[in-house]
């Protein structure tokens, strides 16, 4: 996908964009930097004493991390790796005055490179700090650099005792996004430290408070946190506003134990990101109770999922294999995410529950007997299972029997012509239903509107195609072979 670079001018200087996301204001962008850089570099001070310190940033390709990395005379090597050469143009240009030269110095190295790629290349115990300054994530391909894979790779290139910290998202909005990367950092064997503090410009975007953490193969004490020794001449970073940043109520604080790790093979980050609770779910009690990161050391709780919880088979096989349950009570909407996940940033979950608390009206706008009819007259090119589950269903719908106690190969093809009708309709609504279409005014707005177009024979056509194809699809996949 092209990547849209958009400069705002304002009174107090200029705001960065990445496809409409905003990256930095200059009124407060320090806060930030900061937090991100000099709690890191500190405690890599006071564990490599008389040490030249050698950092590796990945991302920051506007230089504002490195500008702040640049504080500390005990550094005497930076390199910075980041994919994009229009931000690192604009680094040597728009954003010079701000990140004071920092790219251009001769102790930094710039690499235009996949940060993955040139980490996995990189020999062992190099860096003593690691610095991730990445953007939001918009894709599953975008979050392999918060997998388990990445955090190991970073523990692998550091000194023992070394330290990372990075950027995470707002454990206030993305709550469970937040925690899945607090549980892959312990699941890389790193003791992780959460933080989070206030940015004005992102809480003025709906961004909320925003998340960091601090992590190493060793413990991250009390102590060492409150003899940090910080640079003269910090903005906002204060050894009293550090301390306070491991702070975190409670009742957020409690959903850490309830998320899964965030693997390549298991991409469980962006999952959250799409479903994380709307504001109905996601009231929280009112209590002054707090949990200090500072006084506990925690280990893994978490455990790797089945699969990609976005993917089309991961919710077929959820359908299937739950499908008795379903039968028997009345769909959960709260649970929806299960049945049926948002799987893209133009949809919500109140989209989607609402389709699936109308999947009976959905079905029964299909002729039930003309569909299965059709399907018969050319049952020769089906697989013979699915043939002969086809047809005990027509003759019970032909001769009005009621459909309960259904065989499970029935209940289980009623299951995938379910699914794939609702899946069909989250991907082409008009196709599906020919019933109009769901217009937004933003890809990042929840809310929108239906329009009701009446559907065409084309369209209606075309649903009934991607239904009996998709239905068909999945049955081979969950139908065992005669081999096995």
């Amino acid at each position: 996908m092209a990547t849209s670079l958009f400069i705002e001018q304002h009174d107090n200087g200029i705001a960065f964009y990445i496809n409409g996301d905003l990256q930095f204001d200059t009124a407060d962008e320090a806060i930030y930097h900061e937090y991100l850089v000099v709690p890191a570099i500190a405690l890599a001070k006071q564990r490599f004493p008389q040490t030249d310190l050698r950092v590796l940033i990945c991302g920051g390709g506007d230089g504002l991390a490195a500008r702040d990395v640049l504080r500390f005379e005990q550094v005497k090597e930076i390199d910075l790796v980041d994919y994009n050469p229009e931000v690192l143009e604009l680094a040597t240009t728009v954003f010079k005055p701000y990140n004071l030269g920092s790219l251009e110095q001769d102790n930094v190295t710039v690499y235009t490179q996949e940060a993955f790629e040139y980490v996995a290349q990189f020999p062992d115990s190099y860096y003593h700090v690691v610095i991730c300054d990445f953007t939001y994530p918009h894709s599953s391909e975008e979050t392999r650099i918060y997998s388990r894979e990445w955090f190991q790779e970073l523990k692998r290139i550091l000194i023992p005792a070394g330290v990372i910290c990075t950027n995470g998202v707002s454990p206030e909005k993305e709550t469970m996004g937040f925690w899945c990367l607090y549980q892959t950092l312990l699941s890389a064997d790193l003791m992780a430290k959460p933080l989070q503090l206030t940015i004005p410009s992102f809480c003025e975007h709906g961004y909320g408070n925003w998340g960091f953490f601090l992590s190493s193969s060793q413990p991250i004490t009390r102590s060492e946190i409150e003899i940090a020794d910080l640079p003269d001449n910090l903005n906002f970073l204060t050894p009293s506003q550090l301390q306070k940043a491991f702070l975190f109520k409670s009742a957020i604080a409690q959903s850490r134990h309830e998320v899964k790790i965030h693997t390549l093979d298991s991409p469980q980050f962006f999952y959250y990101l799409l479903n994380h609770p709307s504001e109905e779910e996601s009231f929280l009690p009112q209590s002054d109770a707090v949990v200090n990161f500072l006084d506990i050391e925690e280990t893994l709780t978490a455990q790797i999922g089945e699969g990609d919880s976005l993917n089309l088979e991961s919710v077929a096989k959820f359908w299937i294999e739950n499908i008795y349950s379903l039968q028997e009570v009345e769909i959960n909407l709260p649970n929806s995410k299960e049945l049926i996940p948002v799987r893209h940033r133009y949809h919500s979950r109140k989209m989607t529950s609402s389709w699936l608390a109308h999947l009976k009206e959905l079905l029964a706008e299909i002729d039930a007997k003309h569909l299965l009819n059709s399907l018969l007259t050319r049952a020769q090119e089906l697989p013979p299972q699915i043939a002969s589950d086809l047809k005990i269903l027509a003759d019970k719908i032909n001769s009005n029997q009621a459909l309960t106690n259904l065989p499970p190969q029935t209940a289980e093809l009623i299951a995938m012509l379910s699914v794939t009708l609702l899946m069909a309709n989250l991907v082409a609504p008009d196709a599906v239903f020919a019933k109009g279409y769901y217009s937004s005014g933003s890809s990042s707005s929840s809310s929108g509107s239906y329009i009701d177009d009446g559907g065409s024979f084309g369209t209606k056509m075309t649903g009934f195609v991607l239904t009996v194809i998709g239905g068909i699809w999945l049955s081979n996949i969950f139908t065992p072979s005669k081999d096995e």
